[in-house]
């Protein structure tokens, strides 16, 4: 398995270099919820079965054995940027954005595409997307806490 990196994933690792002290690495497959997204944690330490897959200027991609039987030789998926926040600890959240994996060959530059399946409509009809964002204040005890 082989992950390359997008020029934008790598001007954000790269600012995300600066911006930090300790050693980047992107790793696959340790979200509980996605367990194919790629997070960029500082001082990471790499489960057993972790091994580096690609780097992105020195930063380098770990992926674990499960996904790496998935793409022979230097088969892989891409390294992206999306415009979009999730709940996450990956430091690039920092900036905005967040990592994704992309299937090689495709553009992110360009508009997407529609698709040739039409989307299957809700119970209960079309929904708008609502844009929650966050309210409140961190409480006094946590604010300057940096989570490793």
């Amino acid at each position: 398995m082989k992950v390359t990196a997008s020029p934008r994933a790598a001007e954000v690792v790269a600012e995300m270099a600066r911006r930090r002290s300790g050693t980047l690495t992107v790793t696959i497959g340790t979200g509980c919820c996605e367990s194919t997204a790629p997070f960029l944690y500082e001082d990471f330490w790499p489960g057993p079965d972790q091994e580096p897959v690609g780097d992105v200027d020195g930063v380098v991609i770990y992926a674990p054995e499960y996904l790496r039987r998935l793409y022979p030789g230097d088969q892989g998926p891409m390294l992206e940027v999306v415009d979009e926040l999730g709940e996450s600890l990956s430091v690039e959240t920092e900036l905005g954005v967040r990592l994704a994996l992309r299937g090689t060959g495709l553009d992110s530059t360009t508009e997407p595409q529609e698709c040739a399946v039409a989307p299957v409509p809700a119970v209960d009809g079309p929904r708008e997307r609502v844009l929650r964002p966050v309210t409140g204040e961190i409480p006094p005890e946590l604010r300057g806490l940096r989570l490793r």
